[in-house]
C-alpha cells in the first residue's frame, strides 16, 4: 500500500514539474520537435505533431516572413471616379422610377392597404383626442 502511495506521489510531483516546465518555457520553444519536454508530453498523451497547413492555406499567405503588420492601413481608393452631376440625376430619376413602381406595388396588396388605412384612422383618432378642449373647473 504503501509503495502505490510512493508512486502517486512521484506521478503528481512529475506532472508538477512537467507544468512548471510548460509555463516557463516560451510557446516557440515548446512548437519545436526536439524539446525533451514535448516529447516526455507526446509519450504521456498530452501534446501532438502540427499537421503542416493545407494547400489553399499556403498559396494565401504572402510569400515571406513579415515582421510587421499595419493595423490602420488607409482604405484603397474607389477604382471609380465620382459621379457627374448629369449621371447623379439620372441614378436618382431610375430610383425614383422604382419606388413609384414598388409604391404601387405595395398599395395593391392588401394587407398593407388595410394597415395603411388603420394608421390613418389611428391619426386621426389621436389628433381630435388631443383638439378636445378641457372641461372647466366648477
Amino acid at each position: 500500500m504503501e509503495a502505490a502511495r510512493a508512486k502517486v506521489r512521484v506521478l503528481v510531483l512529475a506532472s508538477v514539474c512537467a507544468w512548471a516546465a510548460c509555463a516557463w518555457t516560451s510557446q516557440a520553444r515548446a512548437q519545436q520537435a526536439d524539446n525533451p519536454l514535448k516529447a516526455a508530453a507526446k509519450l504521456l498523451g498530452f501534446a501532438t505533431d502540427v499537421a503542416p497547413p493545407a494547400d489553399f492555406v499556403v498559396k494565401s499567405r504572402p510569400a515571406g516572413d513579415l515582421d510587421y503588420i499595419p493595423v490602420f492601413q488607409p482604405p484603397p481608393e474607389p477604382e471609380k471616379p465620382a459621379l457627374k452631376d448629369t449621371d447623379l440625376k439620372a441614378m436618382r430619376g431610375d430610383l425614383d422610377s422604382v419606388q413609384k413602381k414598388d409604391d404601387s406595388i405595395r398599395q395593391a396588396f392588401p394587407p398593407a392597404a388595410k394597415a395603411m388605412a388603420e394608421d390613418a384612422a389611428a391619426q386621426k383618432a389621436k389628433g381630435q383626442a388631443n383638439a378636445k378642449p378641457a372641461a372647466p373647473n366648477q
